[in-house]
């Protein structure tokens, strides 16, 4: 067995403890760092866009335990923390809440905070509440926005399938043959 196996399995141990106090710190202390870890996760997608250009579809997206929707909300978080729109500290903990928070209009950012939203403890439905009072009208321009985006992801998620059956059916014929033309003479 593996030293960072080791090290993980005396990480994950559970410790009787004495005092409900205990309990909320432990739990507290590991819930702040599933928080950092979800907010790396998504630093390292964006990395992993920007590094495999093109590739990203179909080479990575495909083999991460979690979905494209997901992918999507965990770099949305990052790259607001890494441009400054939020503080790492004042992110809500659940990548979800801290996705919906970045839908907060810039313009709007203030009121979320004024409103206690921009907080560690803000739940995810709090802020969907929000979203929902600032929301404009539907306009027959919001609408057709609405519509392209949609069909977007819809044509992004067919690529990423062409794009993976591709390389299943690349991965399968194997190397190219190679094939030298010319012409050489006899060595006696």
């Amino acid at each position: 067995m593996s030293t960072t196996s080791r090290v993980e399995d005396f990480a994950a141990t559970i410790v009787p403890l004495n005092r409900p106090e205990d309990y909320v710190r432990e739990i507290g202390k590991l819930w702040d760092e599933a928080q950092r870890r979800f907010l790396s996760i998504g630093r390292y997608l964006r990395h992993a866009i920007q590094a495999n250009r093109g590739e990203f579809e179909a080479k990575i997206l495909p083999q991460l335990p979690f979905g494209r929707a997901v992918a999507y909300q965990l770099r949305e978080v990052a790259e607001a923390v890494e441009v400054g729109r939020f503080r790492e500290d004042e992110l809500p903990r659940s990548y979800s809440a801290a996705y919906y928070l970045t839908l907060v209009p810039e313009q709007h950012i203030p009121l979320a905070r004024s409103r206690g939203l921009v907080r560690p403890q803000a739940a995810r439905s709090e802020i969907m509440r929000f979203l929902a009072e600032i929301k404009p009208a539907d306009t027959p321009a919001a609408k057709r926005r609405g519509d392209l985006l949609k069909r977007r992801e819809i044509l992004l998620r067919q690529i990423a399938r062409i794009r993976k059956e591709i390389a299943d059916i690349e991965k399968e014929l194997g190397p190219e043959p190679v094939v030298i033309e010319g012409q050489s003479e006899a060595i006696d």
